[in-house]
């Protein structure tokens, strides 16, 4: 029913992303898509495996061990260099650099260990 123009009733509007040109709404075209980014997944897992097992052969429980002990001793660092920092309303501004280097330092490490998980994670490494 009408009234005034307007259409009276409920309109729920779909997702925008099943709005599809009449090439990509074709079931071939689609599965072709889908078998180019399933090979695409392989040769990129092929490729991680190939080149992280190259350049990192030592990556294993001890070197992995390792690093995750030296990111707690630099997050230990930065927040006993935060404690002592705090003891002054107005720190020192060589205080202040000093947290900033040990932040970028423990930061960094830590980004570093969470690369090395995701490498260990995926399958990428071969541990010994």
């Amino acid at each position: 029913m009408t009234s005034g123009g307007k259409i009276i009733g409920e309109y729920t509007k779909g997702k925008v992303d099943k709005l599809l040109t009449a090439d990509a709404a074709d079931s071939s075209r689609s599965q072709r898509i889908r078998h180019f980014l399933e090979n695409m997944d392989a040769a990129i897992l092929e490729a991680n495996c190939e080149v992280i097992g190259r350049e990192l052969p030592n990556l294993n429980r001890d070197s992995f061990l390792r690093m995750a002990v030296r990111v707690a001793e630099l997050r230990a660092d930065y927040i006993r260099a935060g404690l002592k920092t705090s003891e002054a309303r107005h720190p020192d501004p060589g205080a202040v650099a000093d947290l900033a280097r040990l932040r970028t330092a423990y930061e960094e490490m830590l980004a570093v260990y969470e690369a090395a998980e995701r490498v260990i994670e995926r399958g990428y490494a071969k541990l010994g």
